[in-house]
């Protein structure tokens, strides 16, 4: 009986995990826009030229797990030739 009950427990899982792994409609399908510019070809800050993104995972042990993202946006010195954003 136990193991009856645990096999349908354990199959009704993995059918929920099954359906909710689809991927859900973006607002943009249902015709909703937001912002004023087209998106790139992948969606992403690395569609902008000149934009460098890069990231770096730090494990040690079992504690530690630590990361950090750095976006450039232009080659040049971004203390001195500043970028707009939020246009």
């Amino acid at each position: 009986m136990k193991k009856a009950i645990f096999l349908i427990i354990s199959f009704s899982m993995i059918g929920a995990a099954l359906i909710s792994s689809d991927e859900r409609p973006r607002m943009r399908e249902f015709g909703i826009k937001t912002g004023t510019l087209e998106p790139g070809e992948w969606n992403a800050i690395t569609d902008v030229p000149g934009v460098k993104v890069g990231h770096v995972t730090l494990i040690k042990g079992q504690d530690i797990r630590t990361g950090v993202t750095a976006i450039l946006p232009h080659g040049g010195n971004i203390f001195q030739e500043k970028v707009p954003a939020a246009v």
